[in-house]
């Protein structure tokens, strides 16, 4: 499975993770300027945006992205460390998860089961 990761500099040790944990990891970005449009290019399985610093700027590129419809039927984890961080947007994105970075792993495993049945 292919996962898009937006993230900040700090937290790359994600991208290792993911890869140790059997995923393919096509792209990462930090969450500034307008490289989330990137995302539409990339033939990802789920996007993972890091939402732990600046969590507006990343709340701002979700929303962007699925005003856009780049983001209908991929699923969206967003890792936070406050959930309010994340408010108003699942109404905009049909297949969002929110978590926390300890839990980042699973919440990506369960995610793409989600989309498996869908």
């Amino acid at each position: 499975m292919r996962v898009a990761v937006l993230c900040w500099e700090e937290s790359r040790p994600w991208v290792s993770a993911l890869r140790q944990g059997g995923f393919s990891v096509p792209w990462v970005e930090e969450p500034k300027g307008d490289a989330h449009r990137q995302v539409a290019g990339v033939e990802a399985d789920l996007l993972l945006v890091d939402m732990t610093r600046l969590p507006e700027q990343g709340a701002d590129m979700v929303s962007i992205l699925a005003g856009e419809g780049t983001l209908d039927g991929l699923p969206v984890v967003l890792v936070t460390k406050d959930a309010a961080d994340a408010a108003g947007l699942s109404e905009k994105v049909s297949h969002l998860t929110v978590t926390t970075p300890k839990k980042m792993i699973s919440a990506v495993q369960a995610a793409l089961a989600q989309r498996q049945k869908i």
